[in-house]
């Protein structure tokens, strides 16, 4: 009996290593954590790994503050960047892809109350309609942030925004003059909108990333950050020349075990 309950002890002892990487050591580098939508996903949806619930949101900043970690925006990054000003001891970057409306519902009252910051990466074209470019048939479209709720989201001093490209290009898969408008106008499209400078950009679906004449695009269109979709940790000091910026995709069945390996280990699941 002692043999079979210690077989059994062992296997499951390896089936959670396999499972989540507490084994993994704690790394060094600034969490950069990446959001889709904040809410409860539709009954039929076939995505719902992209919606985190606002009561589990909230328990996630709650654990950031409580571990230490100080909220910042691109803002602050580019601050300390140019050598103008220092990060607090334990930054982390939160970021939100897309600009649904349900961001400001229900991520933006999360982040004001505990005086915390946020990030959006905006879809120009889209702004005050819905996500045009998901397919319907995996999950019907949703409602996007107006431009009046933008303006109070930074008015606020809880959000910063970035660009995510003006129609949500894949943009490998389009030709590369398309490709490189779709880059530079959103920078200059918003920039005039909003009356500021833009430095941060993500690539839609993270494609593109890693391929040298888009990622070129985004700097020579004068992005100073530029974000992936792929696992792993912002180091610093980091510069452009590192490469793509890394980000945690935060999932919508993540347990905060899966939450904590993530910002400590850049990666939970093996």
């Amino acid at each position: 009996m002692t043999v079979w309950i210690l077989a059994v002890t062992a296997l499951a002892a390896a089936g959670f290593s396999a499972r989540w990487n507490w084994w993994r050591k704690k790394l060094d580098g600034i969490p950069v954590l990446m959001y889709h939508k904040i809410g409860i996903a539709p009954a039929n949806s076939q995505l719902k790994k992209l919606w985190v619930s606002p009561d589990r949101f909230a328990r996630q900043v709650d654990w950031l503050l409580k571990k230490g970690y100080t909220p910042i925006h691109f803002a602050d990054l580019d601050r300390a960047v140019k050598g103008e000003a220092e990060l607090p001891e334990k930054p982390v970057l939160i970021t939100f892809d897309d600009g649904y409306k349900n961001n400001y519902r229900h991520a933006y009252p999360v982040l004001k109350e505990r005086n915390a910051k946020g990030n959006i990466f905006l879809v120009h074209n889209t702004v005050g309609k819905s996500n045009l470019w998901h397919d319907p048939a995996s999950e019907a479209w949703i409602e996007m942030l107006t431009w009046e709720q933008i303006g109070e989201m930074l008015a606020s001093g809880v959000f910063d925004v970035g660009s995510h490209t003006m129609n949500h290009a894949s943009l490998p898969l389009i030709d590369s003059n398309t490709a490189e408008w779709e880059i530079r106008e959103s920078k200059k499209q918003l920039e005039e909108k909003l009356g500021r400078e833009i430095p941060a950009f993500a690539y839609p679906y993270g494609a593109g990333a890693f391929d040298p004449q888009i990622r070129k695009f985004a700097l020579d269109a004068g992005y100073r950050f530029d974000f992936s979709v792929k696992q792993g940790l912002l180091p610093w000091h980091w510069k452009p020349a590192d490469g793509t910026i890394r980000r945690l995709f935060i999932r919508g069945d993540d347990t905060m075990l899966d939450f904590a390996l993530a910002v400590t280990r850049g990666k939970s699941r093996f």
